[in-house]
């Protein structure tokens, strides 16, 4: 029997094709807004730029909306509560948040709301569409702008389309149109040297026959190490997961993250699909089949391991997959590892978040972490701004954050306030001539009435001071510097360990990482040669002098001579006897900025 939720959303869907095949048959047609994209950012941005009175069309390749909810089965959220335990991402993900079941949630209720809230925002959905590209203009200010984005062009139907509006908002999930158009991006974590495809790509799926009071019972009552749930939510169950031996070698699981839908099913994210291009829609077909036939395998195992599963049969495999990381935008700012963990409070916020930095696994042979806890901080609007790319607003995970940022800041709930910023932004830029979005970004009258029009909409964008982990440390420049490249976590407790002792091992990584990192692309492998396990000062410096092929029965002075250890160091800063986290932090942080002069 197919839900009453489905038949819903179904009719509405079939409502909204009626209104766009009555409206949306003139070619070159002028609206006020077009959104590109129908994941939740983009519904948000387009139900916000309606209603402040925009003549708004959603476009989007899709044949549904929601995305990564409803076609890719992602269905419990990553949610943002403050220092006070209170939402911090309010406004138009609140008003959906309200309409759902709960933090994990069923995908048919979340398309139902979502296709209820356009139709009531009047916002004109063209689903289905091919071969979306943006229609280029001349800059109407050469001194912060290349180029301008004037519309869009696509087929639909055997007909093509093309609209003109003054603004678009990509809130496609990779910001295809913005680099279509010619804007500026990173890709992955080459930010930082890091791999440029990021983390690992998940193929949900769902089963159904699931018991679930025997599943949270078996949990109470064998008391699995790390495992926990509510009504809506499982999750862990990890010590089992590393007991399946996938059949695809590069196809990896974690802990199961366990979702429930309607009645007895379940959505499951938990398998990591690596070694594709996220890029490539070749690519990613193929890594579904991979993922599809790895099922075969795994749905036995569930049932064998997992209490309440033991007559789960497959009935769901997500239409595409969940990418977490492709694009960063290289906009008018870039939000950072620092921002984020040291709760900065922005001029020019639009959206707050709180989640951990939750980096995934990247690779078989990288594992995920959990780079820091923040308690609160904010978005700026600039992050939506290209460099040099007028006309055009990024609302999506690929939005301008740095690739560690982008472990915090990529959650649903903020992109949704985001995409919501973006639709009301757009609204109000009618009101400032045709300024371009360089120009807007660093207005502060704009953002003032921007800002004040969202509280008017129920966003919630208080000042906020809330101090951060290592605030004061001795050390906490070099530790920033050493954040920045991915080279050390903190955990959900923000506990960095600098007092513990430094192992060899730790050190030699630490020391080569570093340098690949730092300096990118460049190979360094040196050596750590001693034997015994305690390190000291004298093997620290005598790593640092590695480079330069200079071996010395006195590195530190040695180090001190050549400019890679300050003449003068912070007296907590023991060189004498076994050297710990924060006294090698604070010596790398030093020494990786100098040492170019010798490479």
């Amino acid at each position: 029997m197919i839900p009453i939720s489905r038949i819903i959303g179904l009719i509405l869907i079939f409502l909204l094709s009626l209104s766009f095949s009555t409206t949306a048959t003139e070619q070159h047609q002028e609206v006020g807004l077009i959104v590109v994209g129908s994941d939740p950012e983009g519904i948000a941005a387009a139900v916000a730029g309606s209603r402040q009175g925009l003549k708004t069309i959603l476009v989007c390749s899709k044949d549904r909306v929601g995305g990564l909810f409803t076609r890719g089965g992602l269905n419990t959220l990553d949610m943002n509560y403050g220092p006070k335990r209170e939402l911090l991402t309010k406004g138009l993900f609140a008003e959906f948040f309200e309409q759902i079941e709960g933090s994990s949630f069923d995908v048919e209720t979340a398309e139902r709301v979502f296709l209820e809230m356009l139709e009531k925002a009047e916002v004109e959905v063209i689903l289905n569409a091919r071969d979306i590209n943006p229609v280029m203009g001349p800059t109407l200010n050469k001194l912060v702008a290349d180029k301008r984005v004037i519309g869009i062009q696509f087929g639909h139907n055997g007909e093509n389309y093309e609209f003109r509006t003054s603004t678009v908002v990509d809130a496609t999930q990779d910001a295809d149109i913005a680099y279509a158009a010619g804007a500026d991006f990173n890709l992955g974590m080459e930010d930082f040297g890091g791999p440029s495809f990021g983390m690992g790509a998940t193929l949900i799926f769902g089963v159904k026959n699931v018991d679930w009071d025997k599943n949270t019972r078996g949990i109470r009552q064998a008391n699995y190490p790390n495992t926990g749930y509510d009504s809506r939510s499982v999750w862990g169950f990890w010590s089992e997961m590393q007991d399946y031996q996938p059949r695809d070698k590069a196809i990896r699981f974690r802990g199961l993250n366990i979702g429930r839908r309607d009645g007895d099913t379940v959505l499951i994210n938990a398998m990591y699909i690596f070694d594709f291009d996220h890029l490539c829609p070749e690519g990613r077909a193929q890594a579904i089949a991979r993922g599809e036939e790895e099922l075969e395998t795994l749905i036995p195992f569930l049932r064998e391991r997992i209490p309440g599963f033991e007559n789960a049969i497959l009935n769901f495999v997500g239409d595409e997959l969940y990418i977490r990381e492709t694009r960063h935008l290289k906009g008018l700012y870039s939000l950072t590892i620092d921002d984020i963990l040291e709760h900065r409070d922005f001029w020019d916020k639009i959206a707050l978040g709180s989640y951990p930095v939750d980096i995934q696994d990247i690779s078989l042979n990288a594992r995920g972490f959990v780079l820091g806890d923040p308690k609160v901080y904010s978005i700026p609007f600039r992050c939506l701004v290209p460099e040099r790319i007028d006309g055009i607003l990024v609302a999506s995970r690929s939005a301008s954050y740095d690739s560690l940022a982008h472990g915090s800041s990529r959650v649903v709930p903020v992109g949704m306030n985001v995409g919501e910023a973006a639709g009301v932004a757009s609204a109000l830029s009618k009101q400032y001539g045709n300024t371009p979005w360089q120009e807007l970004g660093n207005e502060s009258h704009f953002i003032t009435h921007l800002q004040t029009v969202l509280l008017e909409e129920g966003a919630y964008l208080p000042y906020f001071k809330v101090p951060h982990a290592l605030e004061g440390h001795w050390a906490y420049p070099q530790i920033k510097l050493i954040r920045s490249l991915g080279m050390i976590a903190a955990g959900y407790d923000n506990n960095y360990r600098l007092e513990e002792k430094i192992s060899p091992e730790a050190l030699q990584n630490l020391f080569n990482n570093g340098l690949r990192r730092y300096y990118k692309e460049r190979d360094f492998n040196y050596f750590y040669t001693r034997a015994r396990d305690r390190v000291t000062g004298n093997d620290v410096a005598a790593l640092l002098l590695a480079p330069l092929n200079i071996r010395s029965e006195n590195p530190i002075e040695k180090a001190r001579e050549k400019g890679l250890i300050p003449a003068e160091i912070p007296p907590e800063a023991d060189l004498e006897g076994p050297i710990n986290r924060a006294t090698l932090y604070y010596l790398l942080g030093e020494y990786f900025p100098v040492v170019e002069k010798y490479l």
